[in-house]
């Protein structure tokens, strides 16, 4: 009985006391110092779980949340849980979709406009699941292209709504509107004054954990989330494989803690801003590195004809 206890303490509390100063140091030395693919690439290999311990958080997360979702579906499979707990806790929460959701339409054989309307559809119900107001839809067919406009658009919400809870994709998250995503937060997120907290959630890759929310008491709500996701779930097991991600995510509490658990990467807001700046700032370099020099094309130009949201489907 006694090892239990000092074993729960072990776990629990020492990240407490240790974890916010191991974070900072690690937050300073380790992503400056390597180009984004490789960040990429140690983030999805679960590379600095040895630098870095989750501690655990919970609900409410702020007084007023906002979800930024880049595509109808995001929101549920990286922060269902989280979104649960909060709206449980009787503080507000809120879901904005920035891109329209509807490449690869034609592959399909339906219109944009038919997929668009089917996929909000689908998010509003699983807004309805939690009991929260219809989510907002910026409708951006090339979210690559639109980043400024995002970025407006998103600190009117977050003004208007004084936001100091944010989730958001994880800025090394495979899927290039992620990134984009975290852009476009980046510069929304700049000029506001007061405290915010940004999580970083997972979708197409793993995040550096450095907070845990334990999700036993909500997982059905939050499969009930994703089970309104039809059109998505016909490509991928939407349900099955992020029931299955936290499950295995629980194993960073130990054994008997809980069952299952989201992650996040936690940033304040300066360091936040800071991070997604180095991590624009690489990629810019890296992609004018690859122009040959007799070719007449601007960086940016280059960057959406080599990462266009439109190769990759957004579901």
């Amino acid at each position: 009985m006694i090892r239990h206890y000092l074993r729960h303490i072990w776990r629990t509390v020492l990240p407490l006391l240790y974890g916010r100063t191991r974070f900072r140091l690690f937050l300073k030395s380790s992503f400056g110092d390597i180009d984004r693919r490789v960040q990429e690439l140690a983030a999805k290999t679960d590379y600095f779980s040895t630098f870095v311990r989750p501690i655990p958080v919970r609900a409410p997360f702020g007084k007023s949340v906002l979800v930024v979702a880049p595509h109808q579906d995001d929101e549920a499979i990286g922060c269902g849980g989280a979104l649960a707990l909060q709206a449980g806790a009787g503080q507000r929460a809120f879901v904005v979709f920035l891109q329209d959701g509807a490449d690869g339409h034609d592959e399909i054989g339906m219109t944009r406009d038919g997929l668009v309307s089917l996929r909000n559809e689908e998010s509003r119900r699983a807004a309805a699941v939690l009991g929260l107001e219809s989510p907002c839809f910026l409708g951006f067919a090339d979210l690559g292209a639109s980043i400024r406009e995002a970025a407006g658009r998103l600190q009117r919400i977050i003004r208007e709504r004084h936001v100091d809870a944010i989730f958001a994709p994880f800025i090394f998250d495979a899927h290039p509107d992620h990134r984009f995503a975290n852009y476009a937060l980046a510069e929304a997120l700049e000029p506001i004054s007061w405290p915010v907290r940004v999580f970083g959630y997972e979708v197409w890759g793993l995040v550096v954990p450095n907070v845990i929310v334990v999700i036993d008491d909500v997982i059905d709500k939050k499969m009930a989330m994703l089970a309104c996701f039809e059109f998505a779930n016909k490509a991928v097991d939407y349900v099955h494989s992020t029931q299955g991600l936290n499950m295995y995510r629980s194993r960073l509490l130990g054994s008997g803690l809980c069952r299952y658990a989201e992650c996040f990467f936690e940033t304040p807001r300066e360091e936040y801003v800071d991070l997604v700046k180095q991590v624009r700032t690489g990629e810019s370099a890296a992609r004018i590195a690859r122009i040959p020099a007799d070719l007449n094309v601007s960086s940016d130009a280059a960057g959406r004809r080599d990462e266009s949201p439109g190769r990759t489907p957004s579901w």
